[in-house]
């Protein structure tokens, strides 16, 4: 029995940080709006932004609620004093386009915070942050953390800070992540999240770690060890990752099948435009040759005008 329990912990050890149902249950918990505030803050900071306190956690998790979820969006949504309301998403696989899900997902929740007829004036502010395993291709050199708002676009000092779109790509910051000290990480708290969500080896030496580089992870890694010790929480978890993985492989397969149909039209492409290329030349030399003009459209295809044109 003990052996089992060994190897059963050991396992549960190796759980994916950023599957979203347990970012739920680590930031969405009521009792845990201190961990939410510090990886909120940590985000706003690293962008120059004035941080937040006293959240409110809007949709908190329930774990009889989420037992049977299947495409649900879990995400994690919190409001401040003064009104401005917090959404936090997690993304394991997409493209560029998910940018536009984001812009949707926004949008969204205004609208439903509006009925008809209301002033507009109880609009909230909103800050969004999506964290993403995997890159964008914004045609740069690739920021790890960008943040979207509408600004003046000839005066980029005048803003309607009305929204502010974060978007993290954990890839890029793991690049930052391996060249950082532990003084740079106690700095720039985001790394400290970065690792917690991406450790592979997550020992009592990475946990020691992380608990000198951000006072909240004494509290985030009880948390955890929390959830992978909680047989029902695992059972949702598990379903979940199941779920999710079955995406990713569904976006990997799409991706290949789309090379290959690209590189097959590709192909076919070339050979109609060397053939087209091919009638032009064959119809020149005829021209050349003082061949009727009528009997080298018949023969290349082309129209008289074309061959005119010649």
């Amino acid at each position: 029995l003990l052996l089992y329990r060994f190897c059963y912990n050991s396992y549960m050890i190796n759980i994916n940080r950023m599957n979203d149902y347990f970012m739920r249950y680590l930031f969405g918990s009521i009792g845990n709006e201190d961990i939410l505030e510090n990886i909120v803050n940590s985000v706003l900071k690293d962008s120059g932004f004035e941080e937040v306190h006293n959240l409110e956690i809007l949709n908190p998790h329930n774990l009889s609620e989420n037992i049977n979820l299947k495409e649900s969006i879990l995400d994690v949504k919190a409001i401040t004093k003064d009104n401005k309301k917090i959404i936090i998403e997690i993304q394991l696989s997409g493209n560029i386009d998910f940018v536009k899900r984001i812009h949707y997902y926004i949008s969204k929740n205004i609208v439903s915070e509006v009925s008809k007829n209301e002033e507009y004036k109880i609009i909230n502010h909103i800050i969004s942050i999506n964290l993403l395993n995997f890159n964008l291709d914004f045609g740069d050199n690739g920021k790890p953390h960008r943040c979207f708002k509408l600004i003046d676009t000839e005066d980029i000092n005048v803003s309607l800070d009305m929204i502010q779109m974060h978007i993290l790509e954990i890839p890029r910051f793991i690049n930052i992540l391996n060249n950082s000290s532990i003084d740079d990480i106690k700095k720039n708290k985001i790394l400290s999240w970065i690792d917690f969500f991406t450790a592979k080896d997550f020992n009592d030496d990475e946990k020691d770690k992380l608990k000198e580089a951000n006072n909240i992870m004494s509290k985030v890694i009880d948390k955890y060890e929390r959830f992978i010790s909680s047989k029902e929480e695992m059972e949702v978890y598990n379903a979940r990752d199941a779920f999710l993985y079955g995406q990713t492989v569904m976006l990997e397969y799409e991706r290949e099948e789309g090379k290959k149909e690209g590189i097959e039209i590709g192909f076919q492409q070339g050979i109609e435009k060397g053939i087209e290329k091919e009638k032009y030349s064959l119809a020149r030399n005829m021209k050349k040759e003082n061949m009727d003009i009528n009997l080298i459209s018949k023969l290349t295809g082309l129209s008289l005008d074309e061959i005119e044109k010649l």
